[in-house]
């Protein structure tokens, strides 16, 4: 790998570190023989630490990028849920009556459901709370929130989690809110992904080439033709281009006049122009742009 200048590409070092920038620098180094896993230890011919650091830097704009838009999604399915919930029960979050039974059947193996231990995860929020509304409900009402409150608290883990748990119409009926036709399971996958992706980008690690954990499930074409690229490219739909396609389906109904695709657009035209490394390794194939979803 070449080096410009000494000086700076130190300065880089304390900036990044050496094993944050290891990551941005493998897609550099040659590959092993056919049929071995793996990269050998030597770089290609004309990798640079300049790319290396470019690379990193892109991929820091691409986290903030990601955080953003996915924060409008977190908002309007606390919303969402809180609005549908609430006019069942105030404290619908704590009533395993009005949730799904495979949320609150005790599980296998254990001694509790997963709603207890939801139940225990949120208890352990509030008690590390420092939210005035929180003390307030402390100091007046003994800690008991109504779920348009106690939402608040809840982190994105939390919140998916819950509407995972929530009943099947009620998990259409929100689904269906943000996209005509959209079913409760493939919400539920969606947020499970984007809670992924926001954890990625909240602890600043390496996003733009990253294998999602969770296979972006897709409604039938015919339901929605906007995901047709997805439909197209397994690959896509494990990739950043996945995520960023889900949610970008649903801003078009939570956020219309947002202009985080054309932030989206303008950030992966300015990805490093070199034969090395290609944007289509985080799943935008050549065209993206041009399709219904992005235009």
């Amino acid at each position: 790998m070449s080096v410009d200048n000494d000086e700076d590409a130190i300065q880089e070092l304390s900036r990044f570190g050496y094993y944050r920038l290891s990551g941005y620098y493998y897609p550099l180094r040659k590959s092993n023989p056919e049929g071995e896993p793996g990269r050998r230890d030597e770089f290609v011919e004309g990798a640079s630490f300049d790319l290396v650091v470019a690379l990193a830097d892109f991929d820091k704009r691409l986290r903030l990028l990601a955080l953003d838009g996915i924060e409008a999604i977190e908002v309007a399915v606390r919303v969402a849920i809180a609005h549908r919930m609430g006019k069942v029960s105030a404290l619908a979050h704590l009533n395993p009556d009005l949730l799904d039974r495979k949320f609150t059947r005790t599980r296998d193996g254990h001694a509790d459901s997963l709603h207890d231990a939801w139940r225990g995860r949120f208890a352990d929020l509030c008690s590390k709370s420092k939210e005035d509304f929180w003390l307030h409900h402390v100091e007046r009402y003994g800690g008991q929130m109504p779920i348009w409150a106690a939402i608040e608290l809840w982190d994105f883990g939390l919140l998916s989690r819950f509407y995972e748990g929530m009943q099947q119409r009620d998990r259409d009926a929100i689904a269906a809110k943000f996209v005509p036709k959209l079913e409760g399971p493939t919400l539920v996958n969606w947020l499970k992904m984007l809670n992924f992706v926001r954890n990625v980008a909240a602890h600043h690690s390496r996003l733009w080439n990253r294998n999602l954990p969770d296979l972006a499930k897709l409604p039938p074409l015919e339901k929605c033709r906007l995901l047709q690229p997805l439909h197209e490219s397994e690959f896509s739909r494990r990739r950043i281009f996945g995520a960023f396609s889900c949610l970008r389906l649903l801003l078009r109904t939570i956020h219309p006049a947002s202009n985080w695709p054309e932030r989206v657009k303008a950030l992966i035209s300015t990805f490093p122009q070199t034969p090395l490394i290609s944007i289509e390794s985080a799943g935008f194939k050549p065209g993206w742009m041009n399709c219904d979803l992005w235009r």
